[in-house]
């Protein structure tokens, strides 16, 4: 169901990250008050469409304050992108993904003192993920979809929990999710549950798995388990994941549409630039107004009051090394 009552959001830009290219598929949270990005990937020698190889970073960045300048105090163990992250107390959880070699099940975390960045091995997943999502709900990180290896040939239903609060229990199996496995969605915490938003499926054409964009949206908790709810009224895919929460709703920031078909890398005029709005308390979904910027593949760090979303990929092969940031 969709109704026309949108609330708007004032967008702000925050300082670049110091990078000329920019990254898609970045970690990203927020510690001790400063916002951590870290690895992604991009085209740093000559574009996707000069053949240009595609290069994973493990740099760390640091922004301590929204108007102070970012900070290089650590890197990465690996270069590593296209996982998912979670902001916890004890610092900035980055959660599987990719890089040259494959995906992994590595876990880590992000800590920012001040003064320096320190990182601490976390325990790994039972499998390797690339293009997950992660939300929070009581202390509880919750990862669920994505595909086991890359190259978009299979779509995981399966949900695993990790308790912030113990994790030497490590992670546990929970129910998965009664719709169609998915990569490159949105999760999101709200109001006691969490919710899994659109993303991408998988069907079967010309002898291999093709994308199936989908508009399947689900809510759970421990308590009730899974809930099918209104779908998106159009697909959404790789749009800023946690989508943020403002006034009890949760915003979908641009991303992937699947309107824009047919172009080549070189040419593409860029992803989705309208955001949708869903309101629990009503099960229903409204046009969020136009955004910042319109990215796709890109995390979102809910900061200072405002939901910072983290360069991106501007259209295929292109990235963007802005922050821009929403509140209402």
């Amino acid at each position: 169901m969709m109704n026309t009552d949108s609330p708007s959001l004032a967008w702000r830009q925050l300082p670049d990250l110091p990078d000329a290219e920019g990254f898609a598929g970045s970690y990203a949270g927020t510690h001790q008050g400063a916002l951590l990005v870290a690895g992604g990937a991009n085209f740093p020698e000559k574009p996707l469409w000069e053949g240009g190889p595609k290069r994973w970073t493990n740099r760390i960045f640091v922004l301590p304050a929204p108007g102070a300048d970012w900070l290089e105090p650590a890197i990465l163990p690996k270069p590593l992108g296209y996982g998912a992250t979670a902001s916890l107390p004890q610092g900035v959880l980055c959660i599987g993904g990719s890089n040259a070699e494959g995906s992994v099940s590595d876990v880590l975390l992000l800590k920012w003192n001040g003064s320096g960045a320190e990182i601490e091995t976390w325990p790994s997943l039972p499998v390797t993920l690339t293009g997950h999502a992660a939300a929070v709900l009581d202390g509880k990180v919750y990862v669920m979809g994505g595909s086991l290896n890359p190259g978009e040939q299979d779509a995981e239903a399966r949900m695993w929990v990790l308790d912030s609060a113990s994790p030497s229990s490590g992670w546990q199996e929970a129910p998965a999710i009664p719709g169609r496995g998915r990569f490159l969605h949105q999760m999101a915490s709200c109001n006691g549950r969490i919710y899994i938003l659109g993303g991408i499926g998988l069907k079967q054409g010309d002898g291999k798995m093709v994308r199936d964009m989908l508009t399947e949206a689900w809510s759970y908790n421990p308590q009730e388990g899974w809930k099918n709810l209104a779908p998106l009224p159009y697909t959404v895919a790789a749009a800023p994941t946690p989508a943020p929460v403002f006034a009890g709703r949760i915003h979908l920031l641009g991303g992937d549409d699947a309107t824009v078909t047919g172009y080549t890398p070189q040419n593409h005029p860029g992803f989705h630039n309208q955001s949708l709005v869903y309101d629990p308390a009503t099960d229903t979904w409204q046009p969020g107004g136009s955004i910042g910027a319109a990215r796709a593949v890109l995390p979102c760090v809910e900061w200072h009051g405002m939901a910072a979303i983290v360069n991106g990929e501007q259209k295929p092969g292109k990235r963007s090394n802005q922050i821009w940031a929403a509140s209402l």
